[in-house]
């Protein structure tokens, strides 16, 4: 019997001893020898690509310096010394390296963004994702990573485990800086997150994205057509963290670039002028977007949730404004941020005196943060939807006081116009006190406004707006909504009940659940739960203001409303910042009614998109084909694709159309004549584009010396002309 004893006890002491050999083993790092050589292959690369850049190209970092009243943006990049990694914040184990080194021997390289085998390889989402601590790592840094690991567990389909079964596993640990292997490369794969310095849950955020298999958005193949990258304010030996991954390995998925993602690297990173950008946006608005930390954006959830297959078994669901089944809930939809409700009908609820869904007509009327010109709440959070009437656009413009947190990077106290068609894109942020000149028109007739006021408050922001189109007469601009998605406290494993919708006045109960203590469970398929502190009821008075030339129309109602953060609450993205116990809820219970129609004529109804709304409502559109077809054009960027639909009413859209094939023709190729096309070039691109190295790419209308010589050839001298041209702007709204 003791004999037995023995063997048991030994064989334990032995599983132990493996378990505790297999987690201290950690992958280990390509030497740094063989890391130089990688880098300086990348160097050549793209010294030769520079070099093949036309010398007459546009200098669009012409004008372009930091502002000296912002702060540095803190990042991965602030912490790390560069020279030991790959790409700022990567590391590549010995085999990573020996598969580049041999793509240079296999001819051209692709820009991807999410890794694909065999250099990178994706986790097994069977089961959830095993992960540890060292002993490095602080009380107060292992609760950021798990509010980390929570933001990518809340919105895709993706699990961790703390102290899990499986050999594959991730292990925390102060390396020293801020970096983590690209996707899984097998065993025990540290993620190092140094504290201080590392210890925000953005950048936590941002290396457990690599981990899953994310690269940084800037290492995209449509690099050239969003961003330019200033190599003359980069020192030779780090031009590589500007380069690309290699061909096929990694894929988009036909995702938009994104510069809000939290993968993409901030203005002046690797700058050897600190005043001056290495990172111009084409869209120059988007400038002060880039490099946010405070964490993912909708379209890195995205794009983990195509890579994994989360949501292939959710059945077909209406989801408006480019919303997409939700991969933890099938039956309701993921919504970009400002959005929500089942299908994304609705706009999220602010937690202030602003924000709802406001109509926009010919009439100028005005949006302005809380108690403006005083101060701003700390912590405010305001969401409006201005919509015009169907075929018409909104305009917006800011005036008087400006006032933000000022940083490189707008992600803490900022006001964002997102006037893409595309919801998911984050928009243009602005923060600081620097008052923004330019004009917003929406692509199509609405407009997202969003404003944040974490870290500090502010005067905020004013800002007019109004359509080239007026609404149907008697129409009255509806108040906005004051009441929150009621919060729910557990993961949502089956489809869950209908709910009926909630209406004013409402009032909101939650229940707060035990903690569970078990480490396991903490991050596992299983219930989990968040502590909550039930939410505070307070009564405002909410104020529509209109305006027209002096006349002032104020509207003042009591509510009873409340106020909850919304997702996340915890991206801060300072380490000095304390996170409010008042946190997040893993799913927000959100409405299983059908969206209602408006009955306004004229008026999208519920202010869906328009396109959707065609497909959905209107023209009984069926859904896209795939794209059809070779690229019409062999290069310059002139040919396009093709996608067909089916749809009840003729005038309806379709058939569509996307641009291809943007390598530069041949020198001496003037013309194209293909397909029943004719094309003109200019340098081997297809007028309107421009030529950088071998890709033709687009750049703003302003910038483009094509636009410009055609612009300085045309001389309108003719009254009549000058008479229908103004005609022209008034009526789009330009007064």
């Amino acid at each position: 019997m003791r004999s037995h004893r023995r063997h048991i006890l030994i064989a334990s002491c032995f599983c132990c001893l493996l378990f505790s050999s297999i987690s201290a083993a950690r992958v280990q790092k390509a030497s740094k020898k063989h890391l130089t050589r990688v880098k300086q292959l990348l160097n050549d690369e793209a010294e030769r690509h520079n070099a093949l850049i036309q010398s007459d190209s546009v200098n669009v970092f012409d004008n372009i310096q930091r502002n000296p009243n912002a702060g540095v943006h803190h990042d991965e990049l602030a912490v790390n010394n560069a020279d030991e990694y790959f790409q700022g914040d990567v590391d590549l184990s010995e085999q990573q390296v020996k598969i580049i080194e041999d793509q240079f021997t296999e001819g051209k390289r692709e820009k991807r963004k999410v890794g694909r085998t065999p250099l990178y390889k994706k986790w097994d989402t069977q089961g959830p994702i095993s992960f540890d601590y060292a002993e490095s790592i602080p009380f107060q840094t292992r609760q950021k990573i798990r509010n980390a690991m929570l933001l990518w567990q809340q919105h895709t389909c993706i699990r961790f485990e703390e102290g899990g079964p499986n050999v594959d596993r991730l292990e925390f640990f102060d390396g020293g800086g801020c970096s983590s292997f690209v996707g899984r490369v097998g065993g025990t794969q540290g993620i190092s997150i140094s504290t201080p310095g590392c210890d925000v849950v953005g950048i936590i955020s941002h290396e457990i994205g690599h981990s899953l298999g994310i690269f940084h958005e800037q290492a995209r193949p449509d690099q050239e057509r969003h961003i330019a990258i200033n190599y003359n304010n980069i020192p030779l030996s780090r031009w590589n963290n500007f380069q690309a991954v290699g061909e096929n390995h990694a894929e988009t998925y036909n995702l938009p670039y994104d510069t809000g993602s939290v993968m993409h690297y901030g203005a002046y990173g690797f700058a050897s002028d600190p005043y001056t950008p290495t990172i111009r946006t084409l869209e120059r608005v988007q400038q002060s977007t880039i490099g946010q930390r405070a964490g993912p954006s909708f379209l890195d959830y995205q794009a983990i949730n195509m890579a994994y297959g989360c949501t292939e078994s959710c059945p077909d669901l209406p989801c408006l404004r480019n919303g997409y089944p939700h991969p933890n809930n099938c039956s309701t939809c993921a919504c970009p941020e400002g959005l929500s409700g089942r299908f994304c009908e609705q706009v999220y609820p602010s937690n202030s005196q602003c924000g709802g869904v406001i109509f926009a007509t010919k009439e100028v009327k005005y949006i302005t943060s809380p108690n403006y010109p005083d101060k701003f709440p700390l912590d405010t959070e305001c969401n409006w939807i201005i919509a015009a009437p169907i075929e018409g656009r909104v305009f917006m413009e800011f005036e008087g006081d400006f006032d933000f947190l000022c940083e490189d990077t707008c992600d803490k106290a900022y006001v964002e116009v997102k006037y893409h068609s595309d919801k998911r894109l984050t928009g243009a942020r602005f923060c600081c006190s620097l008052l923004p000149k330019n004009r917003f028109i929406s692509f199509k007739n609405e407009m997202i406004i969003i404003m944040r006021g974490y870290r500090s408050s502010g005067v905020g922001f004013k800002a007019k707006f109004w359509s080239n189109l007026g609404e149907p007469e008697g129409v009255v601009t509806p108040m906005p909504p004051t009441t929150a998605p009621v919060p729910e406290i557990e993961e949502i494993t089956e489809e869950p009940e209908p709910e009926t919708a909630i209406t004013l006045p409402t009032t909101i109960q939650t229940t707060t659940l035990p903690r569970r203590t078990s480490k396991k469970q903490f991050f596992t398929r299983k219930p989990i739960t968040i502590p909550l502190t039930p939410p505070s009821f307070v009564t405002v008075p909410i104020t529509t203001t209109t305006t027209v030339a002096t006349t002032v129309t104020t509207k003042s109602t009591t509510v009873t409303s409340t106020t909850a953060p919304t997702q996340p609450t915890f991206v801060t993205g300072e380490t000095d910042i304390t996170t409010p116990t008042t946190a997040a809820t893993l799913f927000p219970t959100l409405s299983t009614i059908i969206p209602p129609i408006n009955p306004l004529v004229g008026v999208l109804p519920s202010t869906q998109a328009p396109d959707i709304i065609n497909s959905v409502l209107e023209c009984g559109c069926g859904a896209w084909s795939e794209w059809q077809g070779e690229c019409s054009q062999q290069c310059g960027g002139c040919g396009h694709r093709l996608r067909k639909r089916e749809c009840k009413k003729e005038a309806c859209r379709k058939e569509e159309k996307r641009p291809c094939n943007f390598s530069a023709c041949p020198d001496g190729t003037n013309f194209l004549i293909n397909n029943s096309e004719f094309h003109i070039l200019w340098r081997g691109c297809c007028v309107g584009l421009f030529r950088s190295g071998d890709q033709c790419s687009a750049l703003e209308t302003e910038s483009n010396p094509f636009f410009k010589i055609i612009n300085s050839l045309l001389n309108i001298q003719d009254a009549k002309k000058n008479e229908t041209l103004i005609a022209k702007r008034m009526m789009r709204g330009e007064h």
